[in-house]
């Protein structure tokens, strides 16, 4: 607010801070004090002490409903409302309690000061009984006046903050106490809820006066004033003025000491009214001590010049003098300002704040004459007080009664009298208070809070009274208007400053559509006239600067259409703010992330240069469940499209403007963000993804689908549709695929193995593996069908391929590598339907290479097969290869082989047969255990022997005729004689001796040497005689005459000596 004269105005801000109501607290909360702890007769013995005083003088005091306490420096303010205090920080702006205290007697605080450096307020209450209060409402201590041992009333508080040095200020906090006598007593404390109260019985002089009504002390200027009554002053003390009243100035010497320096006598009235008090007595020092006023209970203000020099105090303003004198600074109207005031305070040295009776707040100067009225609003109650150590900043303290019938305001009072030792309560429960801030501000401050408070026909005056820039205002109004048309046509289109109107056409978006395209229609018709021109090498940076924001406009338009196409004609201003700064690549992404493929195709139509780098990797955001053919028009082919459309370019989208954005710092802030289409065009066409790029893509997005979605079709038709667009390299990728699956969706596969396939498991197998894949869980009934429809097509295509870029001919195809590992796992069954399915017609279906492939792959599968019962399939196996007369060529190495197994395997069947089962590898190395081969065969004699020994001579036979035979498919290393003598013990352990006999004798292929026959019957004769338990034994002389019977020979005098 300001007030103008034609000479000189003071400017300041109004703020409110805090209101509140009062708040009660009755019954009261017991209190920490340790000083008034004598019990309830000690309680009554003060009160009548109390009672016996104050009627004893008859004495009439003043209360005040509302008082207002403030620290030196305003860190702290306190509002005393009735027995209630609430305690303000200027921390948070005076806006929250930062503390409350309620006293428990009811009174209401009459005075207090701050101990700002102790954080500690002193408050004096109308029963005269001082309180010490934390910030936070704690209550330290309280002290009443019997326990001061003071005999008059408390006038008020001083603190000492700068008097004691820092040892004792870190730890004690002391008050100055004032009585209504004159009389000064000393408090000290600490933060702790204790205390010493020390009286220093300091009297008053000769000057001081006896009957005190108020005091003021200014810290900085070390000045105490004093009003008190003139009654028992002399004459000569005071000088040439008389009156009823003494006002008297003190100085603070270092030792605490108190020196008089100036008194003089006026008329007022400060006690003893018959008639409602207006007022409280206040006296108050200027802040640099140049005046003092003071204001008794009528209201009227009395004011004093100040002079050290020759000590002396001059009646400044006062209302007799002002008639009589005729002043020339103070006019009529003036004088009337000097009455009826309610409260006052110091704005500066010279000017003082006066709070009407009528609810006016005014500003007098008292040294030119000059008066600053207060705008139309009307205070109920005003209590006012400054900042003492900052000038120009002043708090009110505005109480408002809610009126009832019949109650005006101008009838509501701050002030009221106690006669004698009453002390009513006062009724406050209705009350209310409001903490406004009245600060002083510059012109430029004054003008920015008239714009600030939008109010532009007030800040227009003050701007073109002050000769200040009215553009202000109308960059006010436009920032709070709509920002659409007709804000641009009243205000943004007046505003001269073109930097501004630049800002506010890029950075600001409008509620709608129309607004926004308004906007930057402006902006490109500003910017229209910074056309290149010839003389380009004349043009400044900040013709550039216009340039970058034309296309930053044309780059926003833009993003405006295109987000109303991807919107289908919806705006949001948040979305739309948020579309437009933020890349075109990374909304790209976000769509496709949602889904969204018609807004995706939108973006790459309206943005294709700016997408092209980051093309694959918008692709592959879109949700692997989406549909292949909702997006396979905007999958990449191995080229680019041939026509792209864009829009008309403007003027500014040209070569220079490339090359100046070029010029520019690697990854600058505006040549990074602020590029269209055509500018992306000109400085980095369209990069398309190179083809191994693309290939790559594919395959990823591929592997992807499967594991993400499982979809194996989805992956197929994507390959399918990248091979379409002429990515080749894809071809066995896509095979892969489909024999994948295939392999998954066949009905007689083995479903939990196939079923948990992956793409990318799939893809790290070998071939062999894949080929073997394919054939896994096969049986006899299907092996021949999975080959003819998966195996052998895949075997053709693979390792016919690798064969032919190797030139490996010796490696196994995939067929045989299969055969021989299921013949180690004795699977013969299912080979012997492969093998006579692969040489029914060997040329036509690619089973085998050509017949010595089938051959010994053969040969390999029956020597790797462990089980010793399957002779018949291994024999079968055998017959279905193809036969000499069927090959054109000479094959008689495999003829042999061919011939050898087959002994083998009848010589196996021949083993098993007599309990010695040998795997088909064995005869392969029996040659070189002759040693275990001869053990086999006296094992085959001896089980023959034990199994049955009751043989018939036919069986022999047959068993010697199966030994020959074993001997011949086998065994040919073993001799043939050894095998006769074996087979001849063996019937000799039989009992077959006349068989034996005949063996011993020879047969048509061999025959024993007369010597070695009589050694095996001596030999059979003495195991026979050794077997039997006793030599009475009957077995002993039956076996022994039998032999001598059967073998005795006449004149063979070897056995008869052995017998």
């Amino acid at each position: 607010m300001s007030s103008s004269m034609e000479e000189d105005e003071v400017l300041y801000e109004t703020r409110l801070h805090i209101s509140r109501p009062y708040t009660s607290n009755y019954p009261p909360l017991p209190h920490s004090n340790k000083v008034n702890q004598g019990g309830f007769l000690s309680m009554i013995k003060d009160k009548w002490s109390d009672y016996r005083s104050n009627s004893s003088k008859s004495s009439t005091k003043l209360r005040k409903n509302l008082s207002l306490f403030i620290s030196l420096r305003g860190d702290y303010v306190a509002v005393a409302s009735a027995n209630q205090i609430t305690i303000l920080s200027k921390e948070n702006d005076y806006q929250q309690p930062h503390g409350t205290f309620t006293s428990g007697g009811g009174g209401v605080f009459t005075s207090g000061v701050w101990s700002e450096f102790h954080g500690v307020l002193g408050v004096v209450d109308a029963s005269d009984t001082v309180y010490l209060i934390k910030v936070n409402g704690e209550e330290i201590m309280r002290i009443n006046k019997r326990q001061l041992r003071a005999s008059s009333s408390i006038v008020g508080l001083i603190p000492q903050d700068g008097d004691d040095n820092d040892a004792q200020r870190s730890c004690l906090c002391r008050f100055v106490v004032i009585t209504a006598d004159g009389c000064l007593h000393l408090i000290e404390t600490s933060k702790e809820p204790s205390a010493s109260v020390l009286n220093s019985g300091l009297k008053s002089l000769g000057k001081f006066p006896k009957d005190v009504f108020c005091f003021d002390y200014s810290s900085e200027c070390s000045l105490l004033v004093v009003v008190g009554s003139a009654v028992g002053i002399s004459q000569s003390s005071v000088g040439n003025s008389a009156g009823s009243c003494l006002l008297s100035l003190w100085c603070r010497s270092q030792n605490l000491d108190l020196e008089p320096l100036i008194s003089i006598q006026f008329e007022g009235l400060y006690s003893k009214s018959k008639d409602a008090a207006l007022s409280c007595p206040k006296v108050l020092i200027s802040p640099q001590g140049t005046y003092v006023a003071t204001l008794d209970i009528r209201g009227c203000l009395h004011i004093f010049k100040m002079d050290k020099e020759s000590r002396s105090l001059l009646s400044f303003a006062c209302e007799e003098q002002l008639c009589s004198q005729g002043s020339n600074n103070i006019t009529n109207e003036q004088n009337e300002l000097l009455k009826d005031i309610v409260d006052f305070t110091w704005w500066s040295d010279r000017i003082m704040t006066l709070a009407k009776h009528g609810g006016i707040l005014a500003m007098l100067d008292i040294g030119t004459g000059l008066k600053f009225q207060e705008h139309d609003h009307l205070y109920s109650m005003l209590v006012l007080d400054r900042i003492q150590q900052f000038q120009g900043r002043i708090f009110v303290l505005d109480s408002k009664v809610p009126s009832k019938p019949h109650r005006e305001s101008g009838n509501v009072y701050n002030v009221e009298q106690i006669t004698g030792g009453r002390n009513d309560q006062l009724d406050v429960s209705q009350l209310h208070w409001s903490l406004i801030s009245v600060s002083k501000r510059s012109v430029p401050e004054m003008y920015n809070i008239l714009i600030s408070n939008c109010k532009y026909q007030a800040a227009l005056d003050f701007a073109n009274h002050h000769g200040l820039d009215g553009e202000e205002v109308l960059k006010s109004q436009w920032l709070h208007s709509g920002h659409g048309k007709d804000g641009i046509n009243m205000f943004l289109s007046n505003i001269k400053d073109r930097n501004f109107v630049l800002s506010e056409c890029v950075d600001k978006v409008g509620p709608t559509e129309d607004a926004v395209k308004a906007l930057l229609s402006y902006g490109l018709q500003v910017t229209d006239q910074f056309r290149f021109s010839e003389s380009e090498a004349d043009e400044g940076s900040q013709i550039w600067h216009f340039r970058m924001a034309r296309l930053q406009l044309l780059q926003f338009r833009d993003r405006l259409e295109t987000y109303m196409g991807i919107n289908m004609g919806r705006f949001s201003v948040q979305e739309y703010c948020k579309f437009r700064i933020i890349p075109v690549g990374e909304a790209a992404i976000t769509l496709a992330e949602s889904g969204k493929i018609g807004a995706l195709n939108l973006l790459f139509k309206r943005h294709p240069y700016s997408l092209s780098p980051s093309l694959l990797k918008i692709l592959a955001a879109i949700p692997e469940t989406v549909p292949l053919q909702t997006y396979g028009q905007l999958l990449p082919g191995r080229s680019p499209p041939p026509r792209i459309a864009l829009r008309e370019e403007d003027w500014v989208e040209c070569e220079e403007m490339v090359n100046f954005i070029n010029r520019l710092p690697e990854n600058h802030e505006i040549g990074t963000q602020i590029q269209t289409e055509p500018i992306v065009k000109r400085c980095h066409g369209y990069l398309w993804p190179s083809s191994s790029e693309l290939s790559e893509w594919y395959k990823n997005r591929a592997r992807d689908i499967d594991s993400f979605s499982g979809q194996l079709d989805n992956c197929i038709n994507l390959i399918d549709l990248a091979c379409h667009k002429g990515i080749y390299e894809l071809q066995k990728f896509h095979e892969d695929i489909l024999y994948l699956h295939q392999l998954i969706y066949a009905d007689e596969n083995d479903v939990d193995v196939c079923s948990s396939m992956s793409l990318i498991s799939w893809e790290q197998l070998s071939d062999y593996e894949k080929f073997r894949m394919m054939l896994k869980g096969a049986k006899e009934e299907n092996v021949v069908k999975r080959l003819h429809d998966k195996a052998i097509p895949f075997m053709r295509k693979r390792f016919h391929n690798m064969t032919y870029f190797t030139q490996d001919q010796d490696t196994d195809s995939f067929l045989v590598k299969w055969l021989k590992e299921i013949a180690l796992e004795n699977k013969l069954d299912t080979c012997l339907m492969v093998f006579e399915e692969g040489c029914r017609e060997l040329h036509m279906n690619d089973f085998f290479k050509d017949e010595i492939e089938a051959v010994d792959c053969a040969l390999q599968c029956i020597y790797l097969c462990t089980v010793t019962d399957r002779w018949s399939i291994m024999a079968a196996l055998l017959s279905k290869l193809p036969q000499k007369q069927d090959v054109g060529i000479s094959i008689e190495c495999f003829e042999k082989r061919l011939k050898l197994a087959e002994g083998h395997i009848e010589a196996g069947r021949l083993l098993a047969l007599y309990q010695v089962p040998k795997p088909m590898d064995f005869f392969l190395e029996a040659h070189s255990d002759e040693k275990g081969v001869k053990q086999i065969l006296r094992l085959i004699l001896s089980k023959f022997v034990r199994r049955q020994p009751s043989r018939s001579d036919n069986d022999w036979a047959n068993m010697w005729r199966d030994v020959q035979c074993l001997r011949e498919k086998a065994f040919p290393f073993l001799d043939l004689e050894y095998m006769l003598v074996e087979f001849c013990r063996g019937l000799l352990k039989a009992g077959k001796f006349s068989l034996a006999r005949n063996y011993l004798k020879g047969t048509s292929s061999v025959s024993l040497a007369s010597e070695k026959a009589e050694n095996l019957v001596i030999q059979a004769a003495r195991e026979y005689f050794f077997s039997a338990s006793s030599l009475s034994c009957s077995e002993v002389s039956t076996h022994a005459c039998k032999a001598l019977i059967w073998l005795w020979i006449p004149g063979n005098d070897l056995i008869c000596s052995s017998l």
